[in-house]
């Protein structure tokens, strides 16, 4: 964590981590996924915004697992958390290659509705991402 984000052991503890860690937009989210956790209520694959000692802004990939004594009783949190960062940058930049293919390209979820429709299909077909997004291919078009 301290690599991650640059403060040291002694900068962070006895702090807030809501307060003084978490961007406004996601203080409240945050809260909840630690309150859950002290409720027995863990959260996995939890994403938030973390903003390092150097100003520079991280995309977290977090779990909060429930901490506990001995005796089962709820003694904290713990939270393990990733950097996905450099992930979220390549999944926009793949999905700005297809949006902007020479080809058209389109997807499907399993049950055959439509999740992915380029700029050269809504060209070569005539159908907006709004009208073909979530409708069945084959049924509808």
């Amino acid at each position: 964590a301290m690599r991650l984000v640059g403060y040291s052991n002694e900068e962070v503890m006895g702090h807030s981590l809501v307060q003084e860690f978490i961007t406004d937009d996601f203080k409240t989210a945050v809260q909840t996924v630690l309150d859950q956790a002290l409720q027995g209520a863990e959260t996995e694959n939890f994403e938030f915004p973390l903003i390092t000692k150097n100003g520079v802004r991280i995309e977290v990939l977090l779990n909060a697992t429930t901490r506990r004594d001995e005796q089962g009783n709820v003694i904290g949190v713990v939270g393990i958390g990733q950097d996905i960062t450099g992930r979220l940058a390549q999944e926009r930049e793949y999905t700005r290659l297809i949006d902007l293919a020479n080809a058209p390209i389109f997807g499907v979820d399993t049950l055959g509705r439509v999740n992915v429709w380029n700029q050269c299909a809504m060209r070569l077909v005539g159908y907006s991402n709004e009208e073909v997004m979530g409708h069945s291919l084959v049924q509808e078009f």
